[in-house]
């Protein structure tokens, strides 16, 4: 699965059981999931300064969060950036892209998908 489909994929699970409830764990347990996820999601971006600036549960196997920070490279001269990330609870492997990728925005209208 590609990056871009994969981050598609975490945010249509959002969307569609943002209003769900879970009813099984413990309050401390989603905080230390949500820490977990901030951790590795803030270490992929390779921002400096990053930030969990949103952060959503689907309450299936991966969170969707956005990281915003600053580019560290040199020649990006200290220009703002912002990166969807994905994390699989199990595995605890991350997958981060920006929100436009070889110049197409990762979210498109129904009406222009293939």
């Amino acid at each position: 699965m590609t990056t871009a489909r994969a981050v598609l994929t975490g945010l249509a699970a959002v969307a569609c059981l943002a209003a769900s409830q879970a009813q099984a764990s413990s309050p401390q347990s989603w905080d230390r999931l949500r820490s977990r996820s901030e951790a590795a999601c803030i270490q992929a971006s390779g921002f400096r300064d990053a930030r969990m600036t949103a952060y959503a549960d689907s309450f299936a196997a991966s969170t969707v969060a956005v990281i915003e920070g600053t580019w560290p490279q040199r020649h990006m001269k200290n220009m703002k950036g912002r990166v969807f990330c994905l994390f699989d609870k199990q595995s605890g492997r991350v997958e981060v892209a920006e929100p436009q990728a070889a110049g197409k925005s990762l979210i498109q209208p129904l009406s222009e998908r293939p």
